[in-house]
């Protein structure tokens, strides 16, 4: 399963430069030597505005666009500006009840529709059944923890269906984040993959621990988006780190290590009148993140 396995790499590839995301993001991410706003002095901001584009321009000058669509107030769609993936949200009663991703990778098409299950209003569970234009199908069981009202730890399960017996069933993969805070922001983040056990090759777990700290007092426009959308898109996509939406304000500074290797990033930001980031440049010509807000 093709989609499944670049996953990891496109994770690995955002953090390192400046994945957009809810969070990981341009979201105030790796950001360092951030000059304040007239008028803000390093403050937060009343002022409610809405993420409308993420411009993520690499170190290779390629661009893509992030655009974010909203009707009568909630997000409705996340589209790319190279058609690689659109997510289609629905609603009942204020609460996103599913969600449909459709990813074009330049070679595979998967369609995912997830159906979302709360408890009092909070997010319990992501069940998501995923097709690809190949035929092979796969489920994707994702669940979330909550501690002190914040979101601490994501498990995304998926288990591939037998395409000449869908009664077969194998598992997959198991990605967990957990996740720890400082006040409003996350302070470490532990990304594992878990590949199931198939002697006699069995793989061991990889791990990726960030560390993110230096944060600003501005609002972090990844934390703007639908809680439940950060959650479902941290496991797919391009917004595989979209888990740095969940912290209020925006890291300047992020250090990830993985298979005994360890690097270090940091941004520089600019900031509009009301204190939202309009861009950030990532340190080493990683590149840079650009944003646009509706009101």
């Amino acid at each position: 399963m093709k989609k499944i396995l670049a996953l990891l790499p496109i994770l690995f590839s955002f953090i390192f430069l400046v994945s957009c995301e809810p969070s990981r993001d341009e979201n105030g991410d790796f950001l360092f030597g951030v000059n304040n706003p007239a008028g803000t002095g390093g403050g937060g901001t009343t002022v409610e505005k809405k993420l409308k584009s993420v411009t993520s321009t690499d170190d290779s000058g390629d661009v893509i666009t992030y655009n974010y669509n909203y009707l009568a107030n909630k997000l409705v769609q996340v589209t790319t500006s190279d058609n690689s993936f659109t997510y289609d949200l629905f609603y009942e009663n204020n609460l996103i009840t599913k969600m449909n991703i459709l990813e074009d990778d330049g070679g595979i098409t998967t369609t995912t529709n997830f159906t979302i299950t709360y408890n009092n209003g909070k997010f319990v569970e992501a069940n998501g059944t995923g097709t690809e234009d190949t035929g092979n199908k796969y489920t994707n069981k994702l669940t979330a923890t909550y501690t002190n009202n914040k979101i601490s730890k994501i498990v995304s399960k998926l288990v591939g269906i037998d395409s000449a017996d869908p009664t077969i069933l194998y598992e997959l993969f198991t990605y967990t984040s957990d996740l720890t805070y400082a006040g409003n922001n996350i302070s470490t983040w532990k990304f594992t993959t878990t590949f199931p056990a198939t002697p006699p090759i069995i793989f061991p777990a990889l791990v990726l621990n960030a560390t993110l700290s230096e944060y600003d007092a501005q609002k972090n426009p990844f934390n703007t988006l639908p809680e439940v959308y950060n959650i479902i898109s941290s496991i797919s996509g391009f917004e595989a780190a979209a888990v740095t939406g969940f912290s209020a304000n925006n890291y300047r500074k992020i250090t990830v290590s993985t298979q005994g290797d360890t690097q270090t990033a940091t941004y520089i930001y600019s900031y509009d009148a009301d204190g939202y980031p309009t861009k950030g440049v990532a340190s080493n010509n990683l590149g840079t993140l650009s944003f646009e807000y509706i009101k």
